[in-house]
């Protein structure tokens, strides 16, 4: 078997691999044409149907509690269906939260996934994020040179945010946050958790690749993606180096470095710059923004719970809340906000607004028992992650768009089983 195969966690039996295969094509075509992504979820989950092992389902049942949470969650959403006036947005927003019922059996269940599986999904998703950046950079500089001898600032912001994402068709935040789950990805792999050797020259060029995704991050400029990756990473340097190294000057030293290196690279591009600078400016009113950010957020935040006081219990119901949401914006005349249509662009008010009080218990469940089992595995990536998509839906709703449902819902739960696979495994070794 060729060196490639082993490092994408290929073996000698032929339905492992496939299953593999299939996964991989998932976290693959994430950042792409939904559609085609879809079409990977239903091969991945035929694949499972014809080769799944439907008695361990039911012997793990009891165990694996974070099944509950997820298929709990769709039920509530299908009871929604019952008091909602939109029935068209409820079936809707229903079928786009499938993968809370297909996914807690494909992966969760899904005895196969092992330490090769982690890896090989791991590595095909943040070797993907990086030929994909290498083009948006490619297609940046080609936009920069047509640009000629007009304003450099305006040629310059074809490096960063909205345009930057556009040559692939997705939105700054869910692209920032793959490239903070790739950043982490590429330390845990190659320095934090080793399973390949690596020589001098291949640390340089590790390094060089964890770089590069924090690199992208500073210029996809979405604010609070950054502000997460600089948060893990002070309480991962914390930990690792000040609390198990016990060495905390170089801790404090890598804080400083790599926070002084994000403020030098943020006043590069006069965009960055000018939306940081928006960010800490409070005085700043929502009428005068046009980076849709901090301002614009919290005024979607508290016309959010507006609309929360008047139905805190069972929530408007999925297919009703952005109608709802609508009379709330009108009536305060945020007239911005009305004429987008926007979303309260919070995942926690918005499963609140939308299904109440029930639906936000089970998404906190969703939460505290994946960062639970992150703590329990010592999988730094594991708890990487459940902390990512924590932080990332203070500002963004991203169990609304299918780039950030299937993210959600894929890595929790094939982490997750993982998890409970590894710790079954090793309960059948004799103890010493």
């Amino acid at each position: 078997m060729n060196r490639l195969a082993i490092i994408l966690g290929y073996g000698d039996k032929v339905k492992d691999n496939i299953m593999l295969f299939t996964m991989q094509m998932v976290v693959f075509t994430l950042p792409f044409v939904e559609y085609v992504n879809s079409w990977a979820i239903i091969i991945m989950t035929l694949t499972w149907l014809f080769t799944a092992d439907y008695s361990s389902i039911v012997n793990s049942l009891k165990e694996r509690k974070l099944s509950y949470f997820f298929l709990f969650y769709f039920l509530w959403l299908a009871i929604g269906l019952l008091y909602t006036d939109n029935m068209a947005n409820g079936i809707k927003d229903l079928t786009l939260k499938l993968s809370f019922l297909i996914f807690p059996f494909v992966l969760f269940f899904n005895k196969r996934i092992d330490q090769h599986f982690l890896r090989g999904v791991i590595r095909v998703f943040y070797y993907t994020l990086f030929f994909v950046s290498i083009y948006m950079l490619i297609m940046a500089w080609i936009a920069f040179l047509n640009a000629g001898d007009g304003d450099l600032t305006e040629a310059m912001s074809h490096f960063t945010y909205e345009i930057f994402a556009k040559s692939i068709g997705i939105q700054p935040i869910y692209l920032s946050m793959y490239m903070v789950f790739s950043f982490f990805a590429v330390i845990w792999d190659f320095f934090i958790d080793p399973r390949i050797g690596l020589t001098k020259s291949g640390r340089v060029m590790a390094q060089i690749w964890a770089f590069h995704f924090f690199m992208m991050v500073i210029l996809l400029s979405s604010r609070m993606e950054l502000l997460v990756l600089l948060f893990i990473s002070f309480v991962g340097i914390a930990f690792y180096t000040g609390y198990e190294k016990k060495s905390w000057r170089k801790a404090i030293v890598k804080m400083l470095v790599l926070f002084s290196a994000t403020v030098f690279l943020l006043g590069v591009i006069p965009i960055n710059k000018a939306r940081y600078t928006e960010m800490v400016d409070v005085n700043e009113d929502y009428k005068e923004n046009k980076w849709g950010g901090r301002s614009i957020r919290i005024h979607k935040w508290l016309n959010t719970l507006e609309l929360i006081a008047d139905q805190p219990l069972l929530g408007t119901g999925a297919g009703d809340m952005q109608d709802e949401l609508q009379k709330v914006y009108s009536k305060n005349k945020f007239d911005i906000a009305y004429n987008y249509r926007f979303n309260p662009h919070n995942q926690y008010l918005q499963t609140w607004a939308s299904s109440g009080l029930i639906a936000l218990f089970l998404l906190f469940g969703v939460l505290l028992l994946s960062f639970i089992y992150a703590i329990n595995s010592r999988n730094a990536l594991y708890v990487g992650l459940v902390l990512l998509l924590a932080l990332s839906m203070i500002s963004e709703s991203i169990l609304e768009r299918q780039k950030g449902l299937v993210f959600f819902s894929f890595f929790l739960l094939f982490f997750g089983g993982y998890y409970f696979n590894h710790k079954e495994k090793e309960s059948l070794l004799p103890k010493k």
